[in-house]
């Protein structure tokens, strides 16, 4: 066999073609326009707490409570939901490098042995020959398919462009699973309040009906005041189960989202004055728009359709391709000259699609509509996002005034109670007034409580609706 200066010819023949690449361009593919963000969100206070990007970053620790930081925290190590976007985003990231490796020269190497008898048929007339076989090969090959048109690297792009929207709902996910967490616990921390308010009522009507007893016992009072007043502590005793049992409902919540299993979910400790975050000013729609992990992940799909429809484009120009083979070893066969020696072969390859029957514009048909619905997807969470977040402002806003009003109210009806009660004990009012003003007082409390819980909730969707805190930065 002939020698070749094997290795000297491939490396030029590569070092050329990839400075010849050099010019080569991804298929153009325009991508469509998408919605123009406002200048402004309509429900946004115009100011309000300062430094309105740092109340983003970790969020949940705007409350001051260290037990609401330490359920986010063991959250977010935990979750299961996290664990299956941490999966989804390995995946796609591996699919990124397999077709990255494309764009790649293909180099196997192979090698022979062999020792022991070749059967070759003889020419007719010749006796049959059966000599003996012994020698080894080894060899290298190298294939290579050129991306002139940039068709493998549009695949390589698309692939990028969706591990990066894996990532971008990995973030989602964090976001998502941060304000499960301190939905769950303001609501619970509601609750209890509810409760401490229920217990403190069923003592005060509890009083009131020993007091009330007495008067009887005394001739003073009728039996139909010691049944009015029963009546009254009776429905809320039944009230009790059935918050107690809420609060539970919210504990094992907790408990599944930080991985736990819900029969072990740990107790709330008793419940903090109440407290709420002001809600975050100077927020722009262009701002939250590209802060946004789902809104990010859209856009990300919306580059990898565009670059798949770049490649199925590409299918339509020429496909080359490059392949090298070398051999080095010896084959002696007895009774025949001894083969040995190296040798060589450098092979260049074009495929040019003639007749496809439609297949390659068909995928492109089909690519473009993809690339259709990508953006459409697109536009449509972005619109979702600029109402979630005039949502969560007006939402939030409307509960700060109720609030407020409920505040004056509050104080107005305790202030009824005490002079109810001390018009009665001075023989100015009946029983029965009294016992409506408490529970008058009692009720208005209650809607405060489920009012400033309210808030609670409300300013935890205005966070999610603003993005969290979750930045291109961040580790995933």
């Amino acid at each position: 066999m002939s020698t070749y200066p094997a290795r000297g010819i491939l490396t030029g023949l590569i070092a050329c073609i990839a400075a010849g690449l050099a010019g080569c361009t991804t298929v153009d593919v325009t991508v469509p326009g998408g919605i123009a963000a406002p200048a402004a969100f309509s429900e946004a206070p115009a100011q309000g707490t300062p430094a309105a990007e740092q109340d983003l970053a970790q969020w949940w620790q705007n409350w001051g409570d260290p037990e609401l930081t330490q359920r986010v925290t063991q959250a977010l190590q935990a979750s299961i939901d996290l664990r299956v976007a941490q999966a989804r985003l390995a995946e796609a990231r591996a699919i990124g490098r397999v077709a990255e490796s494309a764009l790649y020269p293909t180099l196997s190497a192979q090698a022979l042995a062999a020792r022991g008898v070749a059967d070759l048929r003889s020419p007719a007339g010749l006796p049959d020959m059966s000599p003996g076989l012994d020698g080894h090969l080894a060899g290298v090959t190298v294939a290579w398919e050129i991306d002139i048109f940039g068709g493998r690297r549009s695949d390589a792009q698309a692939a990028a462009a969706v591990a990066l929207s894996a990532e971008e709902r990995l973030r989602g996910t964090r976001l998502a699973i941060a304000a499960d967490v301190a939905e769950n616990y303001v609501a619970a921390r509601g609750l209890q309040r509810r409760l401490q308010l229920l217990d403190r009522s069923m003592e005060t009507i509890g009083e009131l009906l020993r007091y009330t007893r007495a008067r009887y016992a005394a001739g003073q009072a009728l039996p139909y005041d010691i049944d009015r007043v029963s009546e009254q502590l009776g429905a809320l005793q039944a009230q009790r189960p059935v918050l107690a049992n809420l609060i539970s409902i919210r504990e094992r919540r907790l408990a599944v989202l930080a991985g736990q299993v819900p029969q072990s979910a740990a107790a709330l400790s008793p419940p903090p004055p109440f407290f709420v975050p002001a809600p975050p000013a100077g927020q722009l729609p262009s701002q939250v728009i590209e802060r946004r992990p789902d809104v990010r992940a859209s856009a990300a799909l919306v580059r990898a359709q565009a670059a798949r429809l770049g490649s199925a484009k590409a299918e339509l120009f020429p496909r080359f391709y490059l392949t090298f083979l070398g051999q080095d070893g010896r084959l002696h066969v007895d009774g025949l000259p001894a083969l040995s020696g190296t040798g060589g072969l450098l092979g260049v390859g074009v495929q040019l699609p003639i007749f496809t029957a439609g297949r390659i514009q068909a995928n492109i048909d089909a690519g473009d509509a993809r690339l259709q619905a990508a953006q459409a997807n697109y536009d449509q969470a972005v619109l979702r996002t600029l109402e979630e977040v005039d949502n969560a402002y007006g939402l939030r806003h409307g509960l700060d005034q109720r609030s407020a009003r409920l505040d004056a109210v509050v104080a107005t009806a305790q202030r009824n109670s005490q002079s109810a009660t001390r018009l009665y004990e001075g023989g100015r009012r009946t029983l029965q007034d009294v016992l409506d003003a408490r529970i008058d007082a009692l009720r208005r409390e209650e809607e405060q409580i489920q009012t400033q819980t309210a808030q609670a909730v409300a300013a935890v969707q205005l966070y999610r609706a603003l993005g969290g805190s979750w930045s291109p930065g961040d580790k995933s």
